[in-house]
């Protein structure tokens, strides 16, 4: 019987003409606490009082609760749906749950617009359509709204006249997102490759949210000004991190600095030092190899690690005049990886430096 219902709505709705006081709405979600939410959210909201059609659409949902959902995380299969509520549903919980700021933009649109972009997000809720691939940087809750509305309202948007959205990679737009001096921020731009590293054009930074927002609303006759919906508290600014990345590693690489300069750097530390690096790189070439995370290939923080050091740190560590090619060629890799990785974030030096300094040491030893 719901199931019934649920095809008798979506059916209803997609052949439903909106009336002239139809709005379509863009609305934008402010980041919020949680990783997942931390680049913000975007809404369209479909809203008709004549015909009593108050409808807000979201891309980029999932449930937690899907088999094997963290394997499927991983590995860049989770699907991904499209959901609908009212704004007002929307409105409640990101007011009184998650303390997230909305704006809202209402789009000038004429009425074979409107209803073209209706039809599309229906036809889209429809089963065999609901779920899709998710890709961070490509296919999100905010480039799906994006073509939504450049596919049925064409030239609205003017890339060619919006350079403040134009200038950064991937990498640099998500990393103005987070907080520099955090593991998880060192985390993400360790997995990712090449790929990030790409210059955005105006249109493609628009995965984020609040990107899109500014590029609708410097679009001539697409939107009018942007009305704030709900104003949430300004966020405290994280003060500095102690426990964080910067001072970890820093002083993990002035120990291993020195206990290197004085040759007594017990075994047992390098098996350790170079076991958990390894695993590191062995799992960042896992991503960036064996996922469907297409952005994480072509990592040189692979090659800054190398993943063989693990487990041949357990032979190389006791002779290392034996093995002083491999270390010596290794050396140069992580170098090569250091410098790459440091273009790309710097923090990112701090893990290869501790691996790097050790090399480096074990290179010279004559016997």
């Amino acid at each position: 019987m719901k199931k019934l219902l649920f095809f008798l709505l979506i059916s209803i709705a997609a052949k439903a003409q909106l009336s002239s006081k139809a709005e379509v709405v863009l609305v934008t979600v402010a980041p919020g606490k949680e990783l997942h939410s931390a680049f913000g959210h975007t809404i369209l909201w479909i809203n008709d009082p004549t015909n009593g059609i108050d409808r807000a659409y979201s891309y980029g949902t999932f449930d937690f609760n899907t088999e094997n959902f963290y394997l499927k995380f991983l590995m860049g299969t989770l699907p991904y749906t499209i959901s609908v509520h009212s704004m007002q549903d929307e409105f409640n919980f990101n007011m009184q749950y998650e303390k997230r700021g909305m704006i809202a933009q209402k789009l000038e649109l004429d009425s074979l617009q409107k209803n073209a972009i209706l039809r599309d997000l229906e036809t889209n809720l429809l089963p065999e359509n609901k779920e899709y691939a998710y890709k961070f940087f490509y296919d999100n809750c905010s480039t799906r709204i994006r073509d939504m509305i450049e596919k049925n309202a064409p030239g609205k948007y003017s890339w060619t006249q919006n350079p403040t959205l134009e200038g950064k990679s991937y990498r640099d737009w998500m990393n103005k997102y987070l907080a520099p001096n955090s593991w998880v921020t060192l985390g993400m731009n360790l997995a990712l490759g090449v790929p990030s590293n790409v210059k955005a054009t105006a249109s493609q930074s628009c995965y984020l949210p609040d990107n899109l927002s500014s590029a609708t609303n410097l679009a001539k006759g697409l939107s009018a000004n942007p009305i704030s919906m709900f104003d949430a508290q300004p966020k405290e600014e994280a003060g500095f991190d102690f426990a964080g990345p910067f001072v970890i590693l820093g002083l993990l690489t002035l120990l291993v600095g020195f206990l290197s300069y004085k040759n007594s750097f017990p075994f047992a530390a390098d098996v350790a030092l170079f076991t958990v690096f390894g695993l590191l790189a062995w799992f960042i070439f896992f991503l960036g190899t064996a996922t469907n995370h297409e952005v994480m290939a072509y990592n040189p923080a692979s090659l800054m690690l190398f993943p063989l050091n693990f487990p041949l740190v357990i032979w190389f560590v006791q002779n290392p005049v034996k093995w002083k090619f491999y270390i010596q060629l290794v050396t140069v890799f992580s170098l090569l990886g250091i410098v790459w990785c440091g273009l790309q974030f710097w923090p990112m030096l701090l893990v290869g430096l501790p691996v790097f300094i050790r090399l480096f040491s074990l290179s010279f030893i004559k016997k």
